[in-house]
């Protein structure tokens, strides 16, 4: 019972920390692949798909 318990603690623990850096290394990744191509492109695109969602995991586990 108790190992579940930390189990699941520890799943929300990791994914409250590593969401927000996901977030923010995709974001990075596209605005700089944007720069670089002068407007968005495919991987960028999917950048921002990935932020977005990471953002409303995060929002999610809130």
């Amino acid at each position: 019972m108790w190992a579940l318990i930390f189990r699941r603690l520890r799943l929300l623990v990791m994914l409250a920390v590593l969401l927000p850096v996901i977030a923010a290394v995709s974001r990075r990744l596209a605005d700089r692949s944007e720069r670089r191509h002068a407007g968005p492109t495919l991987g960028s695109r999917g950048l921002r798909l990935v932020e977005s969602t990471a953002h409303r995991a995060r929002s999610f586990l809130r």
